[in-house]
């Protein structure tokens, strides 16, 4: 062996040495994925009547409720998104279902049964390229020209036999989703908003959002009575650039997990990690490491 190499090797191990334990002490250990590193900003909107606020509430917590998921309309926005296609309306529901619980909302045993049926719309948002669109906040009717009867199914003499079929009630909406609907919009026409908080919605409205929309009615009066009686709405997007929906939904869930049903003051920004599975710092352990004998080594146990 060379012997300028040779007197290298043990100031190459050292530094093999210290450099390994650095690695250990520095490199934290992620449970999940690559998801740890993409953070999801939610934006939330909910809202709730008055009187559904009294009785979902109470000193021992929140009332215990089952519902009962019909789709609603699905929206594809204006670029071709397979990701949107890939996800199917089952995977969307059982996973805000489970993001439900800790309202506690459980599903109902029968689609005949239950008291609340919660319409799920989802998809993307077109983005207007008319500026003055899209910074439209006119909350009168918050579902634009299509009202609150698009929003939902049609009630008649077959109507409680074909909730046993609940994805048939879903159609593609070629109108689109505008941004300003997610609840943005409403934020934006609150009183005393100061120029910041401004900003930072206005920019929330400028790229297309993945969004989830529940809205929830009074299922034991429809059932009953075949009126429409409207308890909340919650509404929670993401901006889609750099994710897919396949990532987004179920971090649109877990965002949206605290405020179903609830009537927030202004709105919610949750941040969250995309993807499924949870984000977990391991234990850092320390491993020895073996010594290993150079020649220069060898020579000098020799020479003893």
């Amino acid at each position: 062996m060379n012997n300028n190499l040779s007197k290298l090797l043990p100031k190459t191990l050292k530094l093999t040495r210290l450099f390994s334990l650095a690695a250990l002490v520095l490199t934290p250990v992620v449970t999940n994925s690559s998801f740890a590193a993409k953070v999801a900003r939610v934006f939330v909107d909910s809202e709730a009547s008055a009187g559904y606020n009294k009785t979902k509430e109470s000193d021992n917590g929140t009332t215990y409720e089952t519902y009962v998921f019909i789709k609603g309309n699905f929206y594809g926005g204006d670029i071709s998104d397979k990701s949107l296609k890939e996800v199917t309306f089952e995977e969307v529901v059982n996973t805000v279902g489970n993001s439900m619980k800790q309202r506690n909302y459980y599903p109902s045993a029968s689609p005949n049964t239950g008291d609340l049926l919660v319409v799920v719309h989802y998809g993307s948002t077109s983005v207007p390229v008319d500026l003055a669109e899209l910074f439209e906040t006119d909350m009168d009717d918050p579902y634009g020209e299509q009202g609150i009867d698009a929003e939902e199914p049609a009630i008649n003499d077959t109507y409680f036999e074909d909730l046993k079929r609940l994805s048939e009630f879903g159609h593609e909406n070629q109108t689109g989703m505008n941004n300003s609907k997610l609840g943005i919009g409403r934020a934006l026409n609150r009183k005393n908003i100061n120029r910041t908080e401004e900003f930072d919605l206005r920019v929330e409205l400028e790229d297309e959002r993945y969004f989830i929309i529940l809205m929830a009615y009074d299922y034991e009066k429809l059932r009953t009575t075949k009126e429409k009686e409207l308890l909340w709405t919650t509404r929670f997007s993401v901006p889609s650039i750099g994710t897919n929906f396949e990532d987004a939904y179920p971090a649109l869930a877990r965002a949206a997990s605290s405020h179903y049903g609830t009537s927030l003051e202004k709105y919610a920004k949750s941040s969250t990690h995309f993807g499924t599975g949870s984000v977990d710092i391991g234990t850092l352990e320390t491993v020895g490491l073996e010594e290993t004998e150079t020649p220069e080594d060898t020579k000098k146990k020799n020479k003893k």
